[in-house]
Parts: C-alpha cells; sequence; structure tokens
C-alpha cells in the first residue's frame, strides 16, 4: 500500500509553500442558477443559460428538466466547445431527470464528459444548452458552479 499526495497538498508541504491558486484552495464556490421554459423549441436551439465572469474555474455543471418529449437530447458547453460541460445527453421524456459534470445522472448512466470541470475561462463566457434530436417542450433548470478570486 502507498500514502501519496495530490498536486495542491505536495505544494502546500512544499519547503518553501507553493502557494496553491485560490480557485483551488480556500477559494468561494458561486452558483449561476437559471430556468427556461421550453414551448417547442427546435431542435438545435440553443439556450444561454449562464454568464460567467473572466478568470473563473468551472467545477460542475447540473441540468434538471421536466418532460421535454420523446428523442430530445441536449448538450452543454460554450463557444469554444459546445460540449465541452456536457455531451449529448438524451432521454429528457420523464420529468426529473438530471445530469451533472460531477456527478453523473439520475438514470445511472456515466458522466458524458469531463472536459470542463475545472476548466478556467479568460474572459467572460456564456454557457449554452443546446436542443437536439426533436423539439423540446418543458422547463430546463441549470446550475452552474464556479469560483473567481
Amino acid at each position: 500500500m502507498a500514502s501519496v499526495k495530490s498536486a495542491n497538498i505536495t505544494n502546500l508541504d512544499s519547503v518553501p509553500v507553493v502557494l496553491s491558486s485560490s480557485e483551488e484552495v480556500g477559494g468561494k464556490l458561486r452558483v449561476f442558477y437559471d430556468k427556461y421554459t421550453a414551448s417547442s423549441l427546435a431542435s438545435g436551439s440553443d439556450i444561454t443559460v449562464a454568464r460567467i465572469p473572466a478568470n473563473a474555474t468551472i467545477h460542475d455543471v447540473i441540468i434538471k428538466t421536466g418532460a421535454l418529449g420523446s428523442g430530445v437530447t441536449l448538450k452543454a458547453g460554450d463557444s469554444g466547445d459546445d460540449d465541452r460541460y456536457l455531451s449529448v445527453v438524451g432521454t429528457w421524456n420523464v420529468a426529473g431527470q438530471s445530469q451533472s459534470m460531477s456527478s453523473g445522472s439520475s438514470t445511472g448512466a456515466a458522466t458524458t464528459a469531463v472536459t470542463g470541470l475545472g476548466y478556467r475561462t479568460t474572459a467572460s463566457t456564456d454557457i449554452l444548452v443546446t436542443t437536439g434530436g426533436a423539439s423540446a417542450t418543458g422547463d430546463i433548470y441549470t446550475w452552474v458552479y464556479y469560483t473567481v478570486e
């Protein structure tokens, strides 16, 4: 059995101490929550759900919905990568389903994308949810958790 240290613990134990970014150690977690009610929203539509400031670190993006309709898919990203936070996730036809970067799906499906975990913005960044598969009707709730110091 081994005893090892993560990157930030290694930095803290260094002599002299290497300071960690406040967004990784001791930072304040912030949330951008919003809700959009879709009404026959066409497949391929983008919904801007959050505006995150420059130099923020994204820790999680969560989507929870009402029953959007058979065949509807959703993904979450930004203008640089349309599925940076969540790759295409389907089966949004039952109310209360959710998907999170850090904890996966309420249906037990694996997390679909992790490239956005710890992603640091360089400019003010809009988070986008993109519909696919079929037109969507129903509520789409989003939470974007991030730190910025």
